[in-house]
């Protein structure tokens, strides 16, 4: 059986251009809980927009259904670029409570997910994701391991650049329907 053909059905609680990712709407599946939660990401088109090096509270893995993306990890490293990092604690969907922390350096490499491909990641690992047009991806969140995750800013010239900020587009409920 073809599990696109259930997942229409069982959608609900949609939220548009999720984890400022334009284009991308997050769709439940099933009832979240302690446990962690089920969803679907939907990409409408081709994200190309950088998204902020971050972690996650959870562990998580991901079924590419349809289309592909692209991951980037971020690992410390002397041969990397120098970046502030800072703890997020979150209140809300979107809303965030940053703490600065120190400069380090960070190297990234790159893998690809096309349809049929998973991934994992644990809650300390960094990254940052591009999707592509139609893409689907089938997204398994865990229970919380941490009440912090991680955002990495570039550090040029004795200073932050504050690329992390949450806009007034993204995380809109109700999105796509």
């Amino acid at each position: 059986m073809d599990i696109l053909k259930f997942l229409p059905a069982m959608k609900h609680s949609p939220v548009s251009n999720y984890g400022g990712i334009p284009g991308v709407t997050s769709w439940l599946i099933g009832t979240p809980g302690p446990k962690g939660l089920v969803r679907l990401m939907e990409s409408s088109r081709t994200h190309e927009e950088p998204i902020v090096p971050h972690s996650h509270r959870f562990d998580f893995h991901c079924i590419v259904l349809a289309g592909c993306v692209r991951n980037v990890i971020w690992t410390p490293g002397d041969l990397g670029d120098e970046f502030q990092v800072s703890t997020l604690k979150c209140s809300d969907m979107g809303k965030y409570q940053k703490t600065l922390g120190t400069v380090s350096r960070w190297e990234r490499s790159f893998d690809e997910f096309e349809e049929g491909k998973e991934y994992s990641m644990k809650a300390d690992d960094v990254h940052s994701i591009f999707f592509g047009r139609d893409t689907s991806v089938l997204f398994f969140e865990g229970p919380e391991v941490r009440d912090t995750s991680i955002i990495l800013e570039p550090f040029v010239n004795g200073e932050v650049v504050p690329t992390f900020k949450v806009e007034s587009w993204m995380f809109k409920k109700g999105g796509t329907q």
